[in-house]
């Protein structure tokens, strides 16, 4: 029998080897982020926020956030992920402590008469009835020599960070595509305005159009020429409730929910966007939780690697039990009844086949996957910022453009009205003086339109108002 001062011994020494913890402890590699973006970054601009959207204060947008955080199963998915892993990071701690287990039992047994055993037993059957009832601590406590355990609880709690690095970086990717969306609707509903108005006009020019034709003093070529601009007004009219439609699904499905049950008012037509403050390169590992929930599973990855090593090498388990039996339950709880065992056990890998080198082998290239998801991870990082700026910097150029032409335009054709009304002209003269405006009124809608999505693009690449601090 194991002595106490046996098994006390052995706890001091795994006491004392537990100080080993074989594998690489985890370090966090270089972001190595360039000094600036190459598009021009605005220095100054707004903060962005948790709840950024509340900046433009557009009510209509603030209760499609609202509605698509509570409702969208997309978040529900990444909260059921968060709590999987702190499941299993809590099932990873209780390995570092004992086991223990409470049971009674009643126990009846009964030789065979008949048995080869019953010339032995004379010839009889046995019958014996007892009772046992213990407290079992199943020390199945294993002593952590080379920080298996210690490896596993790490890595678990790196899966946790990372499922809540992804819930976060679904929060930022869902409200960012609802502006996105929304603003995109809204300039819909700009164009829309503008396109009826073009339209309208070209309605008018064909009708003077075939007057003077019927009056002979216009060509074929003339009327069918505005018969062909009216027709193609006419088919961009009829395409903008397909286009409208699908954006409206686009914001239901975004806000889980039906897109019949989806109102949308159209407020004021869109401006030109606020800036956003960029910041720079080197602040997007703190702002986006996408790179730090890549840097977490490196982090899990590297604690596999210890997992692996110690595989190689033997490992102890402490395993005792106590409690009581008896044949008569008055009886079961005297000291002449008690029962006990105590003991190590140890297990040392001898041949497996390979299966412990291959293990490792893997744990070490899953570590170079990682670190190679995180560097083309923060690649595309720096890439979607320069995009978003790139289209920022390139519409607000082409809208200073289209500004002028409508200035331009809008002047030339308050001089064909003019002169109309001196009767210098015809009404087809203004309805082609009419032309230009109209069509830069659309083509600025439009504009104002990709100016938010790049906006909410910009929002999105910036990690949406997220902080490693707390975000």
């Amino acid at each position: 029998m194991i002595q106490l001062k046996t098994v006390l011994t052995l706890v001091a020494t795994a006491a004392l080897a537990a100080c080993t913890t074989l594998g690489p402890n985890y370090q966090a590699p270089a972001a190595n982020a360039p000094a600036a973006y190459r598009a021009a970054a605005p220095v100054a601009g707004a903060e962005l926020q948790r709840d950024w959207w509340l900046m433009f204060g557009d009510a209509q947008l603030n209760a499609l956030e609202a509605q698509a955080l509570q409702a969208s199963p997309t978040l529900a998915a990444a909260a059921a992920r968060i709590g999987r892993a702190r499941a299993v990071f809590g099932a990873t701690q209780a390995d570092e402590l004992p086991r223990v287990e409470v049971g009674a039992s009643e126990t009846g047994l009964r030789t065979s008469a008949k048995s080869v055993t019953t010339p032995v037993l004379g010839g009889k059957a046995i019958t014996f009835e007892g009772w046992q009832a213990g407290l079992q601590a199943s020390l199945g406590w294993e002593i952590d020599l080379w920080g298996r355990v210690k490896r596993e609880a790490e890595g678990a709690q790196a899966q946790l960070d990372a499922s809540t690095l992804d819930a976060a970086a679904a929060r930022v990717a869902l409200t960012a595509d609802v502006a996105a969306a929304y603003w995109q609707w809204r300039a819909l509903a700009d164009e829309a305005t503008a396109l009826q108005r073009l339209r309208d006009s070209r309605a008018k020019a064909f009708q003077v159009a075939q007057t003077r034709f019927d009056a002979g003093s216009s060509t074929m070529q003339d009327l069918e020429r505005v018969r062909a601009e009216l027709a193609s007004a006419d088919a961009d009219v009829a395409d903008l409730p397909r286009r409208q439609a699908l954006v409206t699904n686009q914001i239901a499905a975004l806000t889980g929910q039906a897109a019949a049950e989806l109102q949308l008012q159209a407020p004021a037509a869109l401006a030109t966007p606020p800036q956003i403050r960029a910041g720079l390169p080197s602040e997007l590992l703190q702002r986006r939780p996408d790179l730090a929930q890549s840097l977490a599973q490196l982090h899990a990855a590297t604690a596999q690697v210890g997992i692996a090593e110690a595989a190689f090498y033997p490992s102890i388990h402490l395993t005792g039990s106590f409690g009581y039996q008896s044949k008569a339950l008055g009886d079961l709880m005297s000291a002449p009844a008690r029962l006990y065992s105590v003991g190590p056990s140890i297990s040392l890998p001898v041949f497996e086949g390979g299966r412990n080198k291959a293990n490792l082998a893997g744990a070490k290239a899953q570590v170079d996957e990682s670190l190679a998801t995180f560097r083309g991870r923060m690649l595309q990082a720096l890439r979607e910022v320069d995009d978003a700026l790139a289209e920022l910097q390139g519409r607000a150029a082409v809208v200073d453009a289209q500004n002028r032409t409508l200035a331009s335009s809008s002047q030339a054709l308050a001089v064909a009205r003019s002169r109309y009304d001196k009767g210098a002209v015809s009404y087809l003269d203004v309805t082609e003086a009419e032309r230009t405006p109209l069509a830069t009124e659309r083509a600025l809608a439009q504009l104002h339109g990709a100016q938010w999505a790049a906006t909410a693009q910009l929002v999105k690449a910036l990690g949406g108002g997220w902080a490693a601090s707390g975000g």
